[in-house]
């Protein structure tokens, strides 16, 4: 009987140990790297698109196949569709002259910043896991980012290590710094296999990847409007031609048509649950905000979904969307970290950065 148990606890020990090897060399490990594409080889791009790997389609090329880009096939661009509106006018209280910078503010003639700082008590405790969340109480903080740009180049994303693949990771002061970013926060861990097909990624209006998603897509065009797009809405041509920028995979979405509080989230049992949390909202072309939620500590047990959608609801967005959390959560303002993480900033995949643009 003894020896039996053994054998079985041995079998478990094998199969848990084969689970974590296909773990390590399906997400873990570098591979499947593509450089990433900067602002500079785009605007090149319609010369002379070779010498960048870009295919300049302005909304006649077909549609990619399996990893866009990681098989030899050129790197697609979608069309600068930009605003007909001037925001250096429209939002002129807003920029200075000069730069003007402090902890909580940055304002330029062409970025205007304005963090601020939150706390409550939800008077909710978490009795989600099993319980073993109760303990952080029912206090949650977070940090807003006010954000108003004079072009659509001031909000620019990146990859880690600058390599859009699998298994790439970087921490977002360092990727911060080679952006030379105003302000940073972490993205959506864009290679996460729980997104069916892994849905459609597009940076700084270049397609790393063309497929379907199970999730809500969040997508930032050039003339600095955003779309939300259910599952199997997606559809490459339209997404060149109505100029896509940027494009996000985790979700959900938090507001409805009218700008209301979702009641309902696609998306599943772990994230409904509350979190340290990072999301975007949008107000209008060229005013956003970026949301983070600290978490798992007593001063802050972090946010459930419907919790953050009021406060977009309550801040007015159109839009708001939810990206990577937990302890990938992370801000940071001119090389200083603005929220109080519950565990140390480690390296994630890819970042948002807002700079002083390249237009």
């Amino acid at each position: 009987m003894v020896k039996r148990i053994l054998w079985i606890l041995l079998d478990v020990a094998v199969a848990a140990l084969i689970l974590l090897g296909v773990w390590v060399i399906n997400f873990k490990i570098p591979q499947k790297g593509v450089r990433a594409v900067n602002m500079a080889e785009e605007d090149t791009a319609g010369n002379d698109s070779g010498s960048s790997g870009l295919q300049n389609s302005g909304g006649t090329g077909s549609s990619s196949d399996t990893g866009n880009g990681m098989n030899g096939t050129e790197l697609k661009q979608t069309r600068k569709v930009l605003s007909t509106q001037d925001w250096h006018e429209k939002f002129a209280d807003k920029f200075t002259d000069t730069v003007v910078s402090t902890d909580t503010s940055y304002t330029s003639p062409n970025l205007s910043i304005q963090i601020s700082h939150h706390q409550y008590d939800s008077g909710t405790v978490d009795n989600t896991h099993g319980g073993s969340y109760a303990k952080y109480g029912s206090k949650i903080s977070y940090v807003l980012a006010d954000i108003y740009i004079g072009d659509i180049t001031c909000f620019q994303t990146a990859f880690a290590q600058d390599t859009y693949g699998i298994g790439y990771t970087e921490k977002l002061t360092d990727m911060s710094a080679r952006m030379k970013s105003i302000l940073s926060v972490n993205g959506d861990s864009y290679s996460n296999n729980r997104h069916r097909e892994n849905g459609t990624i597009i940076r700084n209006g270049v397609i790393y990847r063309s497929q379907q998603s199970g999730e809500e897509t969040c997508v930032l065009n050039w003339d600095g409007t955003m779309d939300i797009y259910q599952p199997g809405q997606l559809d490459e041509q339209k997404l060149i031609g109505r100029g896509a920028y940027q494009s996000w995979i985790f979700g959900p979405s938090l507001l409805d048509a009218n700008g209301k509080a979702n009641d309902k989230f696609w998306t599943w049992t772990y994230i409904r649950r509350s979190h340290p949390r990072t999301a975007i909202g949008y107000f209008e072309p060229g005013h956003y905000c970026l949301l983070l939620v600290d978490g798992r500590q007593q001063s802050s047990r972090g946010m459930f979904l419907d919790e953050m959608a009021k406060v977009f609801e309550d801040l007015g967005c159109k839009v708001a969307y939810n990206l990577d959390g937990g302890h990938c959560s992370f801000m940071e303002m001119n090389g200083k970290v603005v929220n109080d993480p519950y565990k140390p900033e480690h390296e994630i995949e890819d970042g948002i950065f807002i700079t002083e643009g390249s237009l």
